[in-house]
């Protein structure tokens, strides 16, 4: 909701977002399968 992304095309947006927040705290490899999940 805060990136406002729509479709595995707004990804990096989410990523980008997740790293600048959560750097060193979460295993980026791990979330980008989420996110993208959830993005389907």
């Amino acid at each position: 909701a805060e990136t406002g992304a729509s479709g595995v095309k707004d990804m990096g947006k989410v990523m980008a977002v997740l790293k600048e927040k959560y750097a060193g705290q979460m295993d980026f490899s791990k979330a980008s399968g989420i996110v993208k999940g959830l993005l389907q």
